[in-house]
């Protein structure tokens, strides 16, 4: 594995996020499913680096007496911090789909919803009424009627 990452898939992802200008909710789009497919990228390739430094550390010859099971127990340890890294690179990913979902959630669906009450509401008298409609002209706070 070389040190060079220019010319991966994962180089052109991050050239493309950085590339990203929030205008409009088809760049937040673009921008979740460039996180998205990063995560996921350097999840696999994080794993599969956890299980090859695992493999290699584990056939170092240790200690005569315990057979070589000390290099595999110790091997798989350096091994898990590698697949912590994987899973964290897993939750990047996932950040992007929750943060435009979010925004779907938060932004857009107020306004299809404010949308398609304004369609609803189009014969409807708007205005501010409460209660009994006041007959002729009255006093504030006067109903129309009279109380007893």
């Amino acid at each position: 594995m070389s040190s060079d990452i220019n010319g991966t898939n994962l180089a052109q992802l991050i050239a493309a996020l950085e590339k990203i200008e929030f205008r409009t909710d088809r760049d937040l789009y673009q921008y979740a499913r460039i996180l998205r497919a990063i995560g996921l990228e350097l999840n696999l390739r994080i794993a599969m680096d956890a299980d090859v430094v695992a493999a290699i550390l584990s056939q170092y010859k240790g200690k005569w007496f315990t057979f070589g099971v000390q290099s595999k127990v110790r091997g798989k340890l350096v091994g898990a911090h590698l697949r912590g890294g994987a899973a964290a690179a897993k939750v990047l990913g996932l950040s992007g789909v929750k943060m435009y979902a979010s925004f779907i959630r938060h932004f857009v669906q107020p306004e299809i919803e404010a949308e398609k009450r304004a369609r609803e509401g189009k014969g409807k008298k708007t205005g501010f009424s409460i209660g009994d409609t006041p007959k002729g002209a009255g006093r504030p706070g006067d109903a129309g009627g009279r109380v007893a």
